[in-house]
């Protein structure tokens, strides 16, 4: 979810402009806070010099009396003072002795426990303003600035506070106003991996709060009205061309074959009958391909959907390509490491799994190696089909499943190229996966996953596996 937020410029730009902001108001806060100070201590100063010049001016004899009038008046306890002699005893005053920090230049200066080593820790911090009279004599004015500095304390911890309750506001704020975006980017990446598996009439969700998604959104829907409506059209052409053909191919065989039938087989058109023959099934069985991928892609199979053991249909497809891999001189094997049960239709997973391996022994040399298995990962059943043959190059394996696409390596091995295209149909009426990799030598492995239908096995290792 943060990931996602993150990537949503409203998000972004909502915390970039909370953090202006927060900066802006400690900033602010700040100055405040350093003027407050700045002005405190000036005002504390003012009263220390006036007081002192006050002291001075007096007559020495009534000094200690002033002093001790200052004290009486002092209700909150926050002024010091302090006369002292030459050698330091204190002659009238509240304060036990002469600062060591302090200088007697009639300036005030700050006096605490950290800049004084006669001040202990429990000592209070104060302002202070010394000036040497008559006599060797110091006079001493101080005034505790503890409450001022804790005021001052109190306003920076709230500068601090604010700012934060600023970062987290703003930040809340942007997942507010980010969530719509990312449930609506969400529904686009889904419905995208929808129309992207072949499910053309699926579109782009509108979330009416986010103007921008919903106009791109809009064109992008457009375009793929666009799409489906060409892709119909072309469709629709091939399919009505490859259903038109079939009766007149269907008539033509059977006037071959008769042909073939009176000529008898010493006639000499007797060779010339045989192959158009042969090439006439090869255009039936084309036609015949094209329509069931078409029957396929419309999803007119689905109620055949059931819980189907795949172990016993790899069993029957070893038991009918087996002798024929024996013919070539292939070995086929069949590993089934696991019992499962996935959601299917029997027959087009059959059809499906018989092209494979069909293919697999086209293209595998003599003395090479078809292997069927069957294995069961936690997220579902794997059925393998691996050969070792001449393989399929990386930036081919989308390639070969499109409809009479042949590699060039192919094209002096029979077939029509729509074999692959109807395993890929297929696959996607089920919802599973069909994936194309190397085998370690050097040739092809085709994945069948079945994440999407994987239910529960009746044996309990398999529940094991499963769990």
């Amino acid at each position: 979810m943060l990931t996602e937020l993150w990537r949503i410029t409203s998000f972004r730009l909502t915390l970039l402009y909370g953090g202006l902001f927060a900066l802006a108001v400690v900033a602010l806060l700040g100055l405040v806070y350093v003027q407050a100070a700045t002005y405190q201590n000036a005002q504390v100063d003012q009263i220390l010099v006036n007081e002192i010049h006050a002291f001075v001016a007096a007559p020495r004899a009534t000094l200690p009396d002033d002093i001790a009038h200052e004290m009486r008046r002092d209700f909150r306890h926050i002024n010091h003072y302090g006369l002292f002699d030459a050698n330091g005893q204190r002659l009238a005053g509240n304060m036990a002795y002469v600062p060591y920090s302090l200088v007697l230049n009639g300036r005030p200066a700050a006096v605490s426990p950290r800049d004084d080593p006669q001040l202990t820790a429990g000592d209070r911090e104060l302002r202070a303003v010394g000036q040497s009279i008559g006599n060797g004599e110091t006079l001493i004015v101080a005034r505790d600035v503890a409450l001022l500095r804790q005021l001052r304390v109190a306003l920076l911890r709230s500068c601090l506070v604010f700012g934060i309750v600023v970062l987290i506001a703003g930040a809340l704020g942007g997942v507010w106003f980010s969530l719509p975006a990312v449930r609506q980017i969400r529904a686009i990446n889904s419905v995208t991996r929808e129309i992207a598996a072949g499910d053309y009439r699926r579109r782009l969700p509108l979330a009416r709060r986010n103007p921008e998604l919903d106009r791109l959104a809009q064109i992008v829907n457009a375009m793929l009205d666009d799409t489906e409506r060409l892709m119909g059209e072309v469709k629709s052409c091939s399919d009505n061309i490859a259903h038109d053909l079939r009766t007149p191919l269907t008539r033509l065989r059977a006037a071959i074959y008769r042909a073939q039938q009176t000529a008898g087989a010493g006639a000499p058109v007797a060779g010339l009958l045989d192959n158009a023959l042969a090439q006439t099934d090869i255009l039936l069985g084309r036609f015949r391909a094209l329509s069931r991928i078409s029957e396929i892609e419309a999803k007119r199979r689905v109620a055949g959907f059931a819980a189907v053991d795949p172990a016993p249909i790899l069993r029957q497809i070893a038991s009918l390509y087996e002798p024929l891999a024996s013919q070539r001189g292939i070995r086929f094997t069949l590993a089934l490491e696991a019992d499962c049960r996935i959601h299917a239709d029997g027959e087009l997973l059959f059809e499906a799994l018989g092209n494979l391996v069909d293919n697999a022994l086209k293209f595998t040399p003599p003395g090479g190696e078809v292997t069927v298995s069957l294995t069961l990962q936690p997220r579902g059943a794997v059925i393998a089909v691996a050969d070792t043959g001449p393989g399929i190059p990386e930036d081919r394996r989308r390639s070969v499943l499109q409809r009479f696409y042949r590699l060039a390596e192919a094209k002096n091995v029979e077939g029509s190229g729509l074999g692959l295209s109807l395993v890929d149909a297929i696959v996607r009426l089920h919802g599973f996966q069909l994936v194309l990799d190397d085998t370690p030598g050097g040739g092809t492995s085709a994945r069948l996953c079945c994440w999407n239908a994987a239910l529960e096995a009746d044996s309990a290792p398999a529940q094991r596996n499963a769990d």
